[in-house]
């Protein structure tokens, strides 16, 4: 992605200047359609490294504004794959949810953490960190996976709901 950008405003939060956000938006030369998180801004001054982004707006779209943005990161395009990460959870559901990083750095690290007392416990520590870091860098897998979930735990339910009868 290099250039320049296009994108509704309709797809901009209020007020987002400055702000890392999450934006469709494509590119004014090949139409292509991305996915980023980037800062946006009227004045390319407040920009690391602005590129420019014209927000269309108006019943017709018809109202063009220049503004600003700092791509910070892209969607690489690749969609989850449902019937993997399906797979994937009924393997783990068979296995040790214990995972070992052997790795004195992130054990000393969340030690610390732990004893200056944020979390609780050294598990709860790497558990947190690790959820927030997948919710931040992979969005998309964390939601596909909370909605096979709710599907496979609603599934099991009605089972034995059924059997019940």
């Amino acid at each position: 992605m290099a250039g320049k950008y296009v994108t509704s405003e309709n797809n901009l939060p209020d007020d987002p200047e400055g702000e890392e956000i999450r934006l469709q938006v494509s590119d004014e030369e090949t139409k292509e359609i991305f996915d980023i998180k980037a800062r946006v801004d009227r004045d390319p001054e407040n920009l690391a490294d602005p590129e420019r982004l014209t927000v269309v707006k108006g019943p017709h779209e018809n109202i063009e504004e220049e503004w600003y943005l700092d791509v910070i990161e892209t969607d690489d395009g690749k969609q989850v794959d449902s019937a993997l990460l399906e797979a994937t959870m009924e393997d783990v559901n068979d296995q040790s949810t214990v995972i070992n990083t052997r790795s004195e750095e992130v054990k000393t690290l969340l030690q610390y953490l732990t004893e200056r007392g944020e979390f609780e416990s050294v598990s709860e520590a790497s558990r947190t960190i690790m959820l927030e870091y997948l919710s931040d860098a992979y969005p998309d897998l964390v939601s596909e996976y909370i909605d096979l979930k709710v599907e496979s735990e609603r599934s099991e339910l009605a089972s034995e709901l059924r059997e019940g009868e």
